[in-house]
C-alpha cells in the first residue's frame, strides 16, 4: 500500500471513530434521556451491538495504519524529548494507548455489570476528549 493509501484509511478511520463518539457523547444520550424507558431499552442493546460491530472493524483499521505510519519514526523516539515532533508522536500514542485502555476496562466492567449507563456516558466523554487530544497532537506535528 502506498502512503497516500495508508493515510487516507488511517484519517477516514479516525473520522469513523470520533464521530462515533460525537454521536454517542452530544446527540444520542441527550436525545435518549428524552425517551420513555421502556423505548430506552429497546433500542439500547440494538444500537449498542451495532455501534460495537462498526467500532471494532474501524479500530483495526485506526490503529494499524496508525502502527504502519508510526514505524518509520521508531528511532526518533528512542529519544521522544528530542524534538517537538517526537514529543507530540509521543503524545499521540500515549492517548491511542489510553483509548485502547478504556476499551479493556469497558470490556471488563459492562463482563461483572459494574457500570451503568451514567458510567458509560463518563466513559464515552473520556474517549471522546482523549480522541480530540490526540487529534489536536496530529495536525500540531508537522506544524510546530
Amino acid at each position: 500500500m502506498t502512503y497516500l493509501t495508508i493515510k487516507t484509511l488511517h484519517l477516514l478511520a479516525a473520522i469513523a471513530f470520533i464521530g462515533t463518539l460525537f454521536f454517542q457523547v452530544l446527540i444520542l444520550a441527550p436525545a435518549s434521556r428524552r425517551l420513555a424507558p421502556a423505548v430506552r431499552e429497546a433500542i439500547g442493546p440494538v444500537l449498542g451491538r451495532q455501534a460495537r460491530h462498526v467500532i471494532h472493524f474501524v479500530a483495526l483499521v485506526l490503529y494499524g495504519a496508525g502502527l504502519t505510519l508510526a514505524w518509520p519514526y521508531r528511532t526518533l523516539l528512542a529519544n521522544p524529548l528530542s524534538s517537538t515532533f517526537t514529543i507530540l508522536l509521543s503524545l499521540k500514542i500515549l492517548l491511542a494507548f489510553l483509548i485502547i485502555g478504556h476499551y479493556v476496562a469497558l470490556i471488563f466492567l459492562r463482563r461483572g455489570r459494574h457500570i451503568g449507563e451514567r458510567g458509560m456516558h463518563w466513559l464515552n466523554v473520556s474517549l471522546l476528549v482523549h480522541a480530540v487530544l490526540l487529534v489536536v497532537c496530529a495536525k500540531s506535528m508537522f506544524v510546530l
